[in-house]
Formats: C-alpha cells, structure tokens, sequence
C-alpha cells in the first residue's frame, strides 16, 4: 500500500517524538540508577520506567510494522505495558509509603483487573469489542475499549493520589507541602493527554496541537515522570548522595592508597598526599619512602621491615613463585609509626582480590597523646595512692595509740581514785572501833569491786556503766568518810550523752582524788550550773593549794576529754588554799 505524504509525516513525528524521549528517559534513569542507593523504592521507580519504555518501543515498532499481523504483536505488547502501568504504578506507591516491597497477596489483588483488561485486547480477534475496526493504519475503538480504560484510570489515579501524599512527606517539601503537591500534580499529565487522545477520537473535542496527530500518551508520562523524579538533584529523593563517590573517597580523614604484589601504588587519595606531604600520588613503594616528607630514616626501616615478608612469596612444586599469595600469612597486618613532625600514624592492610592490598593510613596522634596522658595520670594516681594508703596506715596506728592511750586514762582514773580512797578509808579503818572497821573494810572492798568492773569496761571499749541521764546519780559514788564530797544542780538538769556523762564524772572523779592525794582537803564542793547553752561544772576543795599547777596525767586526761567535745576547762589555785576546776560543755 502506497504511503501517503500526510501519513509519512505522521510516522516521522511518531518516531522522532517517541525516539527523542525514550533517550531522555533512559539517560535521566541511569543518571538517578548509578548515584541511588540500591533500595526497594529503586526498584519500583525502574520497573515503572520499564513499562513506559516498553510501551513507547512498541508503539515505534507498531508504526514500522509493514503488515497487519506485525502490528497486531506490537499493539498486544503496547496495551501489555499500558495495563501493567497502572499496577507498577500503585507498587512504587506502595514502596514509596512503607519503604518495602507489598504482600504477594497484594500484587496478585492489584494485577487482577488490569489482567482481565490485558485479555480483552488480546483476545480481540476473536470478539471485536475492543477494536471493532482494525486495519494497518486504520483502527476504530469499540465498547470494550471503555471498560479497559476506566481500569487504567482508576489505577492511575489511585496511584497519583498516594504518591501525592508521601511526595509531600519528603526532606525538601516538609516544610512546603503546597510545592510538593504541585509536582505531584505532573503525574496526571499522561492521564489527562490520553483522556484527550480518547475523547478527540471520539470526535468530542477538535485536535488543538500544532503536531501532526497521534497518540503522545507515553510522551507525557515520560516527561510527567521526569518532573517527579527532578527533585533528586536538590531534595535528596531516593537518598541521592549529593557528592559523587570520588569526591567522598577524597573527603575521607584516612589516607587510602592500593598497593600490587610488585608494590606498584596506585588510587590515592587527596588526604594521604596531604597526611604524608606528598607533591604527587606515588607510583611505587620505593618513591613513597623517597618523596614522603615526613619519614624519619627509622621510618624507612620499619615500612621496609613490614613489607619485607611479602618479597617472601611461596614457591610453587615445580619451584615457581607463587603470585597468587601477597604476603606471608606470618606478616603482620599493622604498623604504628611516630613521623618527624611529631604525629602519630596507624597503617593498616586488608587483602583485595588478585593479590592487591588496600592501605589505610590513620592520624592516630591524638589517640596516642590522650593514651600517653592517661598513663602519666594514672602513675600519678598509682602515687597518690601510695601516699593514701601510708596515710591510711599512720591514721590507723594513731588511732590505735589514740585507744590505747584513751584506756590509759581510763585506768590512771579509776585506779588513781578507788586506791587513794582505799588507802584514806584503810587509814580511818585503823584508828576506829573493831565493829566501825569491820564497816569501812566492806565499804574498801564494795569500791574496789566496782573499780575492777569499769576497768574491765574501759580494756574492752564497752561504754561506762550509768546512761545518759545518771550523772548526778554517778557522782553519789564518788562520796566516802575520807573526804566530804557536795553535788549542788543549778538550773534545769538535761540529758546528756554518754560521751559528755563520762567526762565530767572523769573530772569529777579526778578532783576527788587530787584533793585528797594532793591537797589533803576535808572537803570537796561540786556545782552543775544547767544552762540553755551549755553546761558549767565546779569542783572547789579546802586543801592547801599549790602555787605553780603542773598538769600531771589525770590533769591533761581531764582536759582532753573537755576539749574533744568542743569544750573548755581551767586549773585554778591561789598557792595558799583549795584547788578549783572550771569547765565548760556545749550544750
């Protein structure tokens, strides 16, 4: 059948339209295939360029057919694409939403329909309700045609409608959602140019391009595709890197460079050059020990000893070397270096294929600082610590020595005061009647026994027989016929602790004891003043005084005692007459 020129132009404008844009699209596809990352939305996004690829090729080879039954394949394989556009379209929406691959059960509920609509066209011979004419450049659509194309549009636009709502979910358009639908929108572009296709077919509407006529469906889809995806350069769709892989390897803070089994160097990278003050990449291990600006001679050596048991290659059976090893198994893996400007730095090696070996250089100088100071401070802890420990060790022994000199005093009071009793009542005892002796001789042995019950106490750390509230019940004790003792109790009597209980009986007690050694007194006063503040205790004798006080044992006893719970006390006497002790607690 001879061509008509109008029909030749319709073919040429076919061609070179449908051409021109399957190069585009498969150009923009690889550019986003080789810089994304190999996810499941990938995949979905080429399986839905694949079909309008495939629909656009076989819509070209449809037009170059030169016979009926040619163009009859193409047009099954166009409308096979056609149907399964909607189904790939819904699966890259689903992708788009959960980021993973739908149910099988889901693709199979999701390609039912457009199957049904596929098996229509290709069973059309047979029933003609699909196209009710068909010629070679003829045709003319039928009642079926309808059917089919309300499944297409109702997948698109369900497809359209979810991709519209993650679009907006986007990194670039979060704070934009407006923007985001407005490049959704472009997805019905394809829809809209096929439903004017459809309805200027129907002689509904007038043809308005200025092109020859035909179908550019896989045209819009195309470009409305294109315009979906733009935002890859600049919103990180498909989490497009926004630095090529070279740049990246560049930007790395180790140095890298790959090293052959003749130590051939090769694919450097720009922080080596910069780490290892190199002009220029080195070609071989020997001009990087040459050119390197920073190896000490020491250096040389080391790198030269870690790499010499590579020259150690295993030897075939027929007595060969064998270059398929890089290094013996014996060689060591890493290498710590300490370079002339004062930086530390790691090199290690992992094993590539056909022998190549990759270098990883690694400042490691603030790793080996940080370790360094932490090993000086830990020698300075070791130290501290030694010097606790033999402060620890003293602190122990006066505390020992501070109880052992507390049991001490403990006993000089007690033993200084029932004996000097004793021998006082022993004295009255001899000079009085049988019957009044036999008296004192059971009040000596009343006192000794209780003296040999609170010297028991005082060796075993046990606290002192009385509690807290009996001192003035505890200085009844101290009364005997050698001396005549009076307790006066101004103000109102509180409690008080065992601690200060114990030390003013102790200055009780010592007073009793110095006014009759010492002093020979007759008597002895001592007054409680009770205070809000503190307490105030008096101890006043008649003897004969002294004119220089030396404070013996029991004195500095006594005074210690006040003083540990924050107290005062002072030895007064006019060297003529009576001794006086003042002391002072805190309340």
């Amino acid at each position: 059948m001879e061509v008509s020129d109008k029909l030749a132009l319709d073919f040429q404008t076919i061609l070179l339209s449908h051409s021109i844009m399957l190069l585009l699209l498969l150009l923009f596809t690889s550019y986003v295939y080789f810089r994304a990352k190999k996810t499941a939305l990938l995949t979905s996004y080429l399986l839905l360029v694949a079909t309008i690829a495939l629909w656009m090729v076989a819509k070209i080879l449809k037009t170059l057919s030169p016979v009926i039954e040619l163009r009859w394949f193409f047009i099954v394989l166009q409308y096979f694409a056609i149907d399964s556009l909607g189904v790939c379209l819904l699966l890259f929406a689903s992708v788009y939403k959960h980021n993973h691959f739908p149910s099988k059960k889901y693709l199979i509920s999701i390609s039912f329909l457009p199957l049904l609509a596929f098996l229509v066209v290709a069973t059309n011979p047979l029933h003609m309700t699909f196209y009710s004419v068909f010629t070679i450049y003829k045709d003319r659509f039928g009642p079926m045609f309808y059917a089919a194309q309300s499944v297409q549009y109702s997948y698109l636009l369900l497809g359209i409608l979810l991709l519209s709502r993650g679009y907006t979910k986007q990194p670039g358009f979060r704070n934009n959602p407006v923007l985001g639908r407005i490049f959704s929108v472009f997805v019905l572009l394809p829809m809209l140019a096929n439903l004017y296709y459809i309805l200027f077919k129907m002689n509904v509407f007038p043809w308005y391009f200025p092109f020859p006529i035909f179908d550019f469906s896989p045209i819009a889809a195309s470009i409305s595709l294109i315009l979906f995806v733009i935002p890859t350069l600049t919103l990180r769709f498909f989490d497009i890197s926004p630095v090529t892989l070279g740049r990246l390897y560049d930007l790395v803070p180790q140095g890298l460079i790959y090293i052959d089994k003749e130590h051939h160097l090769y694919g450097s990278n720009q922080t080596l050059l910069t780490m290892m003050r190199l002009a220029e990449p080195p070609a071989s291990l020997e001009l990087f020990l040459d050119t390197a600006r920073n190896l000490t001679p020491e250096n040389k050596e080391q790198l030269l000893t870690f790499f010499q048991p590579e020259l150690e290659k295993p030897q075939n059976p027929d007595g060969t070397l064998n270059n398929n090893h890089f290094r013996n198994e014996f060689a060591p893996s890493d290498l710590e270096l300490c370079l002339a400007d004062g930086r530390f730095i790691h090199i290690a090696r992992q094993a590539c294929r056909y022998g190549h070996c990759l270098l990883c250089i690694s400042d490691v100088t603030k790793i080996i600082k940080s370790t360094m100071t932490l090993a000086s401070q830990n020698k300075e802890l070791e130290a501290i610590n030694q010097r606790l420990s033999e402060l620890a060790d003293t602190t122990r022994k006066l505390a020992i020595a501070r109880t052992k000199a507390q049991m001490a005093q403990n006993v000089h009071d007690i033993l200084g005061h029932s004996l000097t009793v004793v021998i006082g009542t022993a004295e009255l005892a001899a000079e009085d009647e049988p019957e009044q002796a036999k008296e004192k001789a059971g009040q000596i042995e009343e006192l000794l026994t209780s003296s040999l019950n609170d010297i028991k106490n005082a060796l075993h750390g046990n606290e002192s027989a009385w509690n807290k509230n009996s001192l003035i019940h505890a200085l009844e004790y101290l009364k005997n016929d050698k001396i005549q003792l009076e307790v006066q109790v101004q103000g109102t009597p509180y409690e008080l602790n065992t601690l200060q209980t114990e030390a003013i009986y102790r200055l009780c007690q010592e007073a009793v004891t110095n006014a009759i050694k010492h002093g020979k007194a007759s008597s002895i006063y001592t007054i409680l003043r009770f205070q809000s503040q503190q307490l105030e205790v008096y101890t006043i004798d008649n003897g004969k005084g002294c004119s220089h006080i030396t404070k013996s044992f029991g004195l500095n006893g006594i005074e210690e005692r006040i003083q540990s719970l924050l107290g005062r006390v002072a030895f007064i006497s006019d060297g003529e007459k009576g001794f006086t002790i003042h002391a002072v607690l805190p309340r």
